[in-house]
């Protein structure tokens, strides 16, 4: 779970979301292959749960925060860089469209990035496959 500020500074609006992510290691740098991202349908989300101690967590807490900094820069060229040119399955937070491709990752975050997105973890859950 997390939440997202959207709008300028003066206005921000919380969007409550879950979102899952599947990277990757593909030529030694770690690629998003999977993103399903919602907006939580009414109501407040889950309370945080305490982390639990497993290997993954700091990556997964690295590769998120990666992920967020490069919403921050507003270069949508920068976030689809982190996403996987093959094997992409996408489904992002704001649009209905499944994205499985770098072009039309890319047009997505054109369009994101524009709403001033700023994510904060809220409840995780953090599985290796």
């Amino acid at each position: 779970m997390y939440t997202f500020m959207t709008g300028p500074e003066s206005d921000r609006q919380p969007v409550e979301a879950r979102f899952s992510y599947m990277w990757r290691k593909i030529d030694g740098a770690w690629k998003i292959v999977h993103h399903h991202s919602s907006a939580v349908p009414g109501g407040a989300p889950a309370p945080p749960k305490e982390i639990e101690a497993e290997k993954f967590y700091p990556l997964a807490q690295a590769n998120f925060k990666k992920w967020n900094d490069a919403l921050q820069t507003k270069d949508e060229a920068k976030v689809a860089a982190l996403y996987s040119s093959k094997e992409l399955s996408f489904l992002p937070t704001v649009s209905p469209k499944f994205i499985k491709g770098s072009a039309d990752t890319e047009a997505y975050f054109t369009e994101f990035v524009k709403k001033l997105p700023f994510g904060t973890i809220t409840d995780d859950n953090v599985q290796s496959y």
